[in-house]
């Protein structure tokens, strides 16, 4: 190579290898400070693909906490009957407590008239204020309660599952003596088993649903990360790489700009 003054070609490459080896420090530092594996443009599609994902999951997520509220609605349907189960049970007895009319004088047969009455109102009551979340749980009039909870992410698709006791229980809140509410417990309590059947079979699927969503959401948080978090050890091995490179070519661009000047050795 010629010694000419008016360019120093190997300071020149170091200093481009030294700007080079600062700009990969600059995407480690950017990568590692804000964990996002994308910046200073790097794999823009993987990073979308990987929000995409995220949003999945962290709707399945909801659909998880969706369920929970379904499971709880059930539960507190559940826990209605059986009050009004244990209501039926004593009505029943004193149903049949009013057919030994003929050894119960007027003031206990009143008694018995009273409780039944009631437990009669008490039940419309809990049938028609008990709510969740100002949510009726079972209505005394119709096949109520059916209710529909969201169970997947997206609202393309078949995503609900319906929950309820789903049962018709008559007002009983009309009775007005003991004799013959036999009759009426046992219709109560047949109704209140075929809601409880139901209760059970809602809470078993809403736990299966809700097992599979919570396992969804967590796979799919896993694969989004995957996309768009940051490697760290593979990054910091990047900057430490980078850093060494942008050191030693500024040595070398230092070496380079010293040689130069053996041209002047010449003019002496």
């Amino acid at each position: 190579m010629p010694s000419v003054s008016n360019i120093a070609i190997g300071a020149n490459m170091a200093a481009a290898a030294a700007n080079k080896a600062r700009h990969g420090m600059n995407e480690s530092i950017a990568r590692l400070s804000t964990g996002v594996r994308a910046m200073y443009g790097a794999d823009a599609a993987g990073h979308s693909m990987g929000k995409n994902i995220q949003a999945i999951g962290q709707s399945y997520g909801q659909a998880v906490r969706n369920i929970e509220d379904g499971i709880s609605y059930a539960q507190m349907g559940e826990s209605l009957l059986l009050e009004i189960g244990n209501l039926a049970q004593r009505l029943r007895e004193l149903g049949i407590a009013a057919d030994n009319d003929a050894l119960i004088d007027d003031n206990q047969m009143a008694a018995l008239n009273e409780e039944a009455q009631i437990i009669g109102d008490t039940v419309d009551q809990l049938l028609d204020k008990t709510k969740f979340n100002d949510v009726e749980v079972v209505d005394s009039a119709a096949a109520t309660g059916q209710k529909k909870v969201a169970i997947a992410y997206s609202h393309l698709t078949a995503n609900t599952s319906d929950v309820g006791p789903e049962v018709t229980i008559a007002a009983i809140n009309t009775i007005s003596a003991a004799a013959d509410v036999d009759d009426t417990a046992d219709t109560l309590l047949a109704s209140v088993a075929e809601g409880l059947g139901n209760l059970a079979a809602d809470l078993t699927a809403l736990k299966a649903f809700q097992g599979a969503a919570a396992a969804t959401s967590a796979n799919m948080a896993a694969a989004g990360a995957r996309l768009i978090d940051t490697d760290f050890a593979l990054e910091t091995a990047a900057l430490t790489k980078n850093a060494i490179l942008n050191q030693a070519a500024l040595s070398m661009a230092a070496q380079a700009n010293s040689a130069q000047s053996s041209i002047l050795s010449v003019l002496q």
